[in-house]
């Protein structure tokens, strides 16, 4: 996991091998803030080192509604390792937080297709499939039996 920090010509700092770490260890995507307390590390640190490890593929960023001590509804983000270090997507349970990581030939088959009709030139692109996974839907099923 290192290695690709090094191999891009970034070094291993403390902060990237604290919040790395703490990555490694959780058990669901983690928002900023609980990264940062539990690497010990400065929150705008975190945001700077999680930036950097998304932009080299290490970890997924996934953005869901949240809502907020005032009731109105507001943007959270996650942040979680990826195991696949080729291009892929990601599925979110609305449920458990469980972010699972997607790769599809036809999602990408679809987008160049749909990029070449309109006349697009797509860069870069990153699709976030939200719903429930099978173990909060098998809990919801075994409940109503």
């Amino acid at each position: 996991m290192f290695d690709r920090l090094t191999a891009n010509g970034h070094k291993l700092t403390t902060p990237r091998r604290r919040v790395l770490a703490v990555l490694r260890e959780a058990h669901e995507p983690l928002p900023a803030q609980d990264i940062a307390a539990r690497a010990c590390t400065s929150v705008a640190s975190t945001y700077r080192v999680l930036a950097l490890l998304v932009e080299l593929g290490m970890v997924s960023e996934v953005e869901e509604a949240a809502a907020a001590n005032n009731g109105a509804e507001g943007r959270l983000r996650r942040y979680a390792l990826c195991t696949h270090t080729g291009h892929h997507h990601h599925f979110v349970c609305r449920s458990c937080h469980a972010t699972l990581e997607v790769e599809s030939e036809a999602l990408e088959h679809a987008l160049a297709d749909l990029a070449s009709s309109a006349g697009l030139l797509v860069e870069r692109h990153d699709v976030t499939l939200l719903g429930q996974c099978a173990r909060c839907l098998a809990s919801q099923e075994g409940g109503r039996a």
